[in-house]
């Protein structure tokens, strides 16, 4: 009996001796840790030295629940003898090093040598077309920067650009992102023959949005798709309030107005300029608006305060007009313009021919009062740089035909804040009135008229002065748009639904609910008002209407009641006198 126990204990000593070898066989060829749970993001692994790379990628696809099928070419031994809290990314970056690459398929993850991806990449049947419609990107600024994306195979093609909008041609084309016009000191703004307005209008024969064609490998085209997701957004845009001023330079203002008198106002900026202060070429100097600096130069500064205000304190100063008030929706970085003024025609040349007829040359027009051309470049800081072009100019004609322009213009930039307002002065102007005076009937009588006529002229002097007001209009969603419109129309017929907690709708909505309460209580009187008042908020409501057809389809008489109604109607109308009388 011993002998038969110790036999069994030896067996099952042996036992478990070989089970421990083989475990320690099958851990010496490869651990992986407690972490390397299937489906986990992260797991860790441990490596036998130089373990085929096959072998970790099938390891790999089994922790992480993938489907990795290696080419027959990938093989090699790994370098390294562990990884630690990894992704499966990261794992097989670091598996596959600089001499494979991989790339996922449906639900395949297939690996490959570096030559064969390569082979694989640059197959021409993978090439593929993609058409992009563009909003607010032009065709070729998008080819500029899509270009550099695409592959040497890789071709692009655009829609062809459209003309430039309406021209504004003050004084010539400026410097690229500039505004039209010659800078303060310079020209006097363009030829004399020139419109500052003119109706250039731009356009394209394909009335369709700019278009951009690619051909090329998908991973390329969905860079670029990605590139034109950030860049063709919509843009934003600043709302000028423009209000042009003329004021009267009594005696005692030959320098213009002293801002210092403008109770009420603060006023910070760019000082008065001199004369001769301003050269061609040259940036002007900056320093406090409203100094005590003399000088009939131009001046700029800004404001915080209302517009109103600061009319206001201005007109009690000196006698003020309003000259007009635009207000200009501008794009960013896109020219806007005002013109206030009149066109004085004259012939261009006469010209003799050899026969000695003389030819007239055509009729061209000088455009003259006061402009305003700016560019606004908005920031996403709630600041905007405006480039300003102010211009106020007058003319007449000699004695030869030829008009003579007197301009007084600048060009400067200024960074103000959202909301602030740009105050532009210095614009001087003399306003020259005739007044003609006769004798009564004297004066109108023939070559002895003239004794009895008169003419005498008067001569003021007034400035120009600008205010511009800035606010900027971030770009609302196609729903948020269509939002307004409906609130909008919603307020012109009165029935603010959801613009206030008190709507027509809602009234009607709920005198509809009280009906249907007073009615499932039996009282049908309440709910008949009830719904006289639903129904007069809103004629259309349907279930108002059915539930009033059902309380009088229910209130109706029968014929029973009809016929004693008649009986008791009928003796009563017996008993009354005026009925005997009959």
């Amino acid at each position: 009996m011993y002998c038969d126990m110790n036999s069994k204990r030896k067996t099952f000593i042996g036992t478990k001796l070989c089970l421990c070898a083989i475990l320690l066989i099958a851990t010496m060829a490869i651990t992986v840790t407690a972490a390397a749970d299937a489906g986990k993001s992260i797991q860790s692994f441990k490596f036998e030295e130089e373990f085929s790379i096959r072998k970790a990628l099938a390891m790999l696809g089994s922790a992480y629940q993938k489907n990795i099928v290696p080419t027959p070419q990938v093989d090699g031994s790994l370098a390294f003898r562990g990884l630690s809290n990894v992704t499966f990314e990261d794992a097989m970056d670091a598996i596959l090093g600089s001499n494979f690459k991989y790339e996922q398929v449906g639900n395949l993850i297939r690996v490959y040598t570096k030559d064969e991806y390569k082979k694989i990449m640059e197959d021409p049947e993978r090439m593929e077309y993609k058409v992009f419609t563009l909003y607010y990107v032009t065709a070729a600024e998008a080819q500029n920067l899509i270009q550099p994306l695409l592959s040497g195979a890789g071709a692009i093609q655009v829609t062809s650009p459209a003309e430039k909008g309406i021209s504004s041609g003050a004084g010539g084309s400026g410097g690229a992102g500039g505004i039209a016009g010659g800078s303060a000191g310079g020209s006097s703004g363009g030829s004399a023959g020139g419109s500052a307005m003119s109706s250039n209008g731009g356009g394209d024969t394909l009335a369709l949005h700019d278009t951009v064609v690619i051909y090329d490998y998908p991973e390329n085209i969905e860079a670029v798709r990605e590139l034109l997701d950030i860049l063709d957004v919509r843009p934003k845009q600043v709302l000028i309030e423009a209000t042009i001023l003329s004021a009267l330079l009594n005696e005692g203002m030959e320098l213009g107005v002293d801002w210092n008198l403008a109770a009420g106002v603060g006023i910070t900026g760019v000082a008065g300029l001199k004369d001769g202060a301003i050269t061609k070429g040259t940036p002007i100097e900056t320093g406090g608006f409203a100094g005590t600096e003399s000088g009939n130069g131009l001046r700029l500064g800004i404001t915080t305060g209302d517009v109103r205000v600061f009319v206001t304190a201005l007109e009690s100063i000196t006698d003020t007009t309003v000259l007009a008030t635009p207000k200009i929706m501008t794009v960013n970085k896109q020219e806007g313009s005002v013109l206030i003024g009149r066109n004085l025609g004259y012939r261009s040349s006469t010209s003799i021919s050899t026969g000695g007829v003389a030819t007239e040359g055509e009729v061209k027009f000088l455009q003259t009062g006061t402009q305003l051309v700016f560019r606004p470049y908005i920031g996403n800081d709630g600041y905007i740089r405006m480039e300003i072009y102010p211009k106020d100019s007058s003319a007449e004609l000699n004695a030869d035909g030829v008009p003579t322009e007197q301009t007084v213009e600048m060009k400067t930039n200024v960074i103000v804040k959202d909301g602030e307002t740009i105050i532009i002065g210095g614009l001087f102007r003399n306003v020259v009135t005739t007044t003609r005076s006769q004798v009564p009937l004297l004066g109108d009588l023939p070559y002895v008229g003239g004794l009895f006529r008169g003419t005498s002229d008067s001569n003021q002097r007034e400035e120009v002065i600008v205010l511009l007001t800035t606010r900027i209009i971030d770009p609302p969603s196609g729903a948020e748009g269509h939002e307004s419109a409906e609130d909008a129309r919603r307020k012109a017929e009165g029935a603010k639904d959801e613009l206030q907690s008190i709507s027509r709708t809602k009234m009607a909505e709920g005198a509809y609910e009280k009906a249907a309460k007073c009615y499932v209580e039996g009282d049908i009187e309440g709910a008949r008002q009830q719904l006289k008042i639903s129904l007069k908020l809103r004629p259309a409501y349907l279930e108002a209407m059915r539930l009033r057809d059902r309380i009088d389809a229910e209130a109706a008489p029968t014929a029973a009641e009809i016929d004693a109604g008649m009986v008791i109607e009928t003796a009563d109308g017996k008993d009354d006198p005026a009925w005997s009388k009959k």
